[in-house]
Order: structure tokens, then C-alpha cells, then sequence
């Protein structure tokens, strides 16, 4: 039997949302802006993996270009970490202030 299969849009439409919903979920889960364009996955983790155990750090890129949008998210696997993440000031990563905010629920 062959299945109809959805358009790749609605596909990647569908994780996004499913994504996103995750992400308001976890509370151990925050923003990271003001990004270098060199910033990738792996320093966003390397960087704030001294305040806790990381389970995922992503940079946004853009879709077309693959360069990054300059901002991203950290999890961590223990939300008690966000506490010393926010309370310093001054993240500097791959030559630039960054800053680290609570995520939003939209």
C-alpha cells in the first residue's frame, strides 16, 4: 500500500510547532542573543557547560543561507543552573557579550 505523504512545508511546519511547544515546556531551557556569526552549536554548549550539565544547545540559522540568525537556546538537564547562568553578567563568547534571558511563552 503506498501512503500519502505530507508536503515537506507542512512536515517541517508541524516539527517546529512541536519543537517550539517542547522548548515552553522545559523549564530548564533558555535564550541566548547577541550572537558572533562564528558562535555555532558546539561553543554555545562548551561555554555554558561550566554552570551545569547541557543537554542541548542550539544556534537558529537561517534556512536559505545556513548562517546564523546570532541567537540560540541552552538546556539544561537541572533547571536549578539558570540561577547562576542569570545572575552573571557579562557572558562572553567567541569575542562577544552575549545575553542570556528566560524564553518566552508565546
Amino acid at each position: 500500500a503506498i501512503f500519502p505523504r505530507r508536503p515537506v512545508f507542512t512536515q517541517l511546519k508541524t516539527l517546529t510547532k512541536e519543537m517550539a511547544q517542547r522548548g515552553r515546556d522545559d523549564p530548564g531551557k533558555f535564550f541566548v542573543g547577541s550572537l558572533s556569526w562564528e558562535t555555532d552549536n558546539d561553543s554555545l554548549y562548551n561555554y555554558f557547560s561550566k554552570y551545569g550539565e547541557v543537554s542541548d544547545a542550539i544556534v537558529i540559522t537561517d534556512r536559505e543561507t545556513g548562517r546564523s540568525r546570532g541567537f540560540g537556546f541552552v538546556t539544561f538537564r537541572d533547571p536549578r543552573c539558570l540561577d547562576s547562568v542569570f545572575n552573571q553578567e557579562g557572558h562572553h563568547i567567541d569575542g562577544r557579550v552575549v545575553n542570556a534571558r528566560p524564553c518566552n511563552s508565546r
